[in-house]
């Protein structure tokens, strides 16, 4: 009966340490705002056509992923910044 356990301890063990190797890799830390905020900003200022909705919508999507919740909520001002403009796209997106 106890050698039932092995394969899941076994599996445990390969996820615990996957976790520690990679763990930072998936973090907020890692993630460079200045871009998301160029990137953003390039869209914004492009002409209506320059970019389809759909590159938009995928802006919008990423920041509110990075981002979620209410600007309000968010005391970084760079981060408040590019959450305000992913705002101002997703209403142009609307119209």
């Amino acid at each position: 009966m106890e050698k039932k356990h092995y394969p899941t301890a076994f599996l445990l063990v390969i996820v615990a340490a996957l976790y520690f190797m990679y763990g930072d890799m998936f973090s907020l830390k890692n993630v460079d705002f200045m871009a998301y905020k160029e990137a953003c900003s390039k869209y914004q200022a492009a002409k209506a056509g320059t970019y389809s909705n759909d590159e938009l919508q995928s802006m919008v999507n990423k920041v509110n992923y990075l981002l979620p919740g209410d600007i309000a909520g968010i005391k970084e001002p760079l981060k408040k910044e590019i959450k305000a403009c992913a705002n101002e796209l997703s209403k142009r997106l609307s119209h």
